[in-house]
């Protein structure tokens, strides 16, 4: 049995199905119980079924101590993410307390690229850094997967794409390093399933490095329409989060990550890391938008 947290996350979810699809009996901690599963994937997908065979939904938090130690009871592996938060170091840290407590013998931790909790001027690489170093334990066997740039974060642009052909931020002309949440979730299982991982640190990314312009031009040639990107300024990103109902303090969080990956302070280059772990390449872009067209037309 293996545990997956955070199903509000798309690694997580892309675990969750990895998982299912293998048919490995896995838990997944969920505020919402069952009704999360039709997040996973849609309901007339054919890994639906083994959702319903495979997987466990349990009700429960980092913060319900009692839930959590029942959620651990016979788990063999964690997959641990949170959503990014002040409050990441201390998630983690009670859940590997708690899987100490339970006997639980491997954790692969769900990190992020350039992850440092000494980090002054972006918060966010600052709280992924402390969630690592928070769970440093000789205890446990942990798997950090530290990934680059989700292709899944394009949802957000989701809907200007579909009705206006267009993505809006401010993201300049620089190219960044891609990667689909399924093949991080991919490296994930296969870390959670082989003991051979465990102590290692795997920078996560896909083949190749693009900017925005760049994404927007091979998303129109894959959906068969104009997309175009437009550079806007921080408070103009500002005042469109806003509008999303973004939480202030994760609103500036998410400023100083765009500027530091606009500013190519954190950008890295493509590893072979996807290939190496699971035998397979990791997708591209044009691979995600097939895969994703309906989300976007």
């Amino acid at each position: 049995m293996l545990l997956v947290t955070d199903i509000t996350g798309h690694v997580s979810k892309a675990v969750v199905a990895e998982l299912a699809q293998q048919s490995v009996p896995v838990r997944v901690l969920t505020p919402d119980g069952a009704a999360a599963a039709p997040t996973i994937v849609d309901l007339d997908s054919p890994i639906y079924p083994k959702l319903a065979t495979h997987v466990e939904w349990i009700r429960a938090s980092a913060c319900d101590t009692d839930a959590l130690a029942n959620a651990l009871k016979g788990v063999e592996g964690i997959f641990l993410a949170s959503a990014l938060s002040p409050k990441m170091a201390d998630e983690h840290l009670r859940v590997v307390t708690a899987a100490k407590r339970a006997g639980v013998g491997r954790v692969v931790q769900l990190s992020g690229v350039a992850a440092n909790a000494e980090m002054c001027c972006t918060r966010v690489l600052r709280w992924l850094g402390q969630a690592e170093t928070t769970i440093s334990t000789d205890a446990l066997a942990i798997t950090r997967l530290r990934p680059t740039f989700l292709m899944q974060n394009l949802f957000e642009f989701a809907a200007s794409i579909a009705q206006q052909g267009l993505i809006a931020g401010p993201f300049r002309s620089i190219k960044w390093t891609w990667v689909d949440a399924r093949d991080v979730a991919a490296v994930a299982v296969a870390a959670l399933t082989d003991s051979r991982h465990a102590g290692k640190t795997y920078t996560v990314t896909g083949g190749e490095t693009l900017s925005y312009q760049e994404v927007a031009e091979r998303l129109g040639r894959i959906l068969g329409k104009p997309i175009r990107y437009t550079d806007i300024t921080a408070n103009e990103a500002r005042g469109w989060l806003q509008g999303k109902g973004v939480q202030p303090v994760m609103i500036e969080a998410k400023l100083e990550m765009w500027d530091a990956c606009a500013s190519n302070l954190i950008n890295v280059a493509p590893t072979d890391v996807v290939k190496e772990v699971t035998g397979k390449s990791p997708r591209s872009i044009d691979d995600f938008a097939r895969d994703y067209r309906s989300r976007f037309v």
